[in-house]
């Protein structure tokens, strides 16, 4: 076993995603995180490396893999940021999101139990696992009701990680966390904010579901990042928690901001889909009760975002 002088071994299960390439992006910026080392699994092979972050090309649910990297490395902690659909193409393969999702997280419990590692962070999602609500705020204590396969499995795992915590004493901290928005987004299937500024800057349309009057919360990555690390910093477990800006932006709205600044958009209007939550607005009081944060004005964090798309698109 890797008899590492680092306080905390954290395994980043999606960490070059698109949340976790941000948690990574904060973990090299701020010193006190300099002395916890990361071990990042990632699916892509990534070259750079650094002195407190290592990068390590599989998927986590190689359990041969996910056993060596736990028999090489003491973790006292896992951040499970990873996922390989979204709520519109988890639908057209259930199996494969079952399979490739909560059977690999349960893999992965498993093998904590084994190795004593007894803290885990999971990114839920704040729209998904509610379902339509038609409520002006939605708490924790809401009934779930998922309109998406994706939804499902990511209530599913939760439900297993709260179980773990029952019968093998594994700490948890569930964020459910609302529509995320900013650097280093590459989706081209999820986050209507990016690929919006993304097709204005190319000179392509987007394709908006229905009549663009559908509001949900959005959330700059910055805040969201700062939120998760004060939730660690503040030493927060065994809570499930709405993570969100508590209010919400019509889409319609939405883009007449990103107009402003790229007059060029062309919107094309489409049938609504069925696995689309069309109306959310997360109740932030729990997670306004464990942490204090100054959000980003919403016009600068769509500013900052073109500014990143831009910088990327030359």
């Amino acid at each position: 076993m890797n008899k590492s002088m680092h306080e905390d071994i954290i395994l980043l299960l999606g960490g070059n995603g698109f949340i976790g390439s941000n948690v990574v992006d904060f973990i090299l910026k701020d010193k006190e995180f300099s002395c916890c080392k990361f071990v990042v699994l990632s699916r892509r092979i990534i070259e750079k490396q650094f002195d407190n972050i290592e990068y390590v090309t599989g998927d986590y649910s190689d359990i041969n893999l996910l056993t060596s990297l736990f028999s090489k490395w003491n973790f006292t902690k896992v951040f499970h940021f990873a996922t390989s659909t979204t709520p519109l193409t988890s639908g057209s393969n259930i199996l494969c999101d079952i399979n490739g999702n909560l059977i690999a997280t349960i893999g992965l419990l498993d093998i904590m139990k084994d190795f004593g590692c007894n803290s885990i962070m999971y990114l839920s999602s704040g729209g998904a696992v509610y379902g339509e609500k038609n409520l002006n705020k939605i708490s924790e204590n809401e009934i779930c009701d998922p309109v998406s396969s994706y939804g499902v499995v990511k209530l599913t795992i939760e439900n297993y990680i709260r179980l773990y915590k029952k019968q093998y004493d594994i700490d948890f901290l569930i964020l459910r966390v609302s529509n995320p928005f900013g650097k280093f987004h590459t989706s081209e299937k999820q986050g209507v904010i990016n690929i919006a500024i993304r097709r204005a800057l190319r000179g392509e349309p987007i394709e908006v579901w229905g009549d663009g009057t559908q509001s949900k919360d959005y959330l700059f990555v910055d805040d969201l990042v700062e939120i998760i690390f004060q939730l660690i910093k503040n030493k927060i477990v065994n809570k499930t928690i709405n993570v969100g800006s508590g209010k919400t932006y019509q889409l319609n709205t939405i883009l007449g901001i990103i107009k402003k600044y790229l007059p060029d958009l062309v919107i094309n209007y489409v049938d609504s889909k069925n696995t689309d939550v069309k109306d959310f607005c997360l109740d932030t009081s729990l997670m306004h009760s464990l942490v204090q944060h100054n959000f980003t004005q919403f016009e600068d964090a769509i500013q900052k975002t073109i500014l990143f798309e831009n910088e990327k698109n030359n």
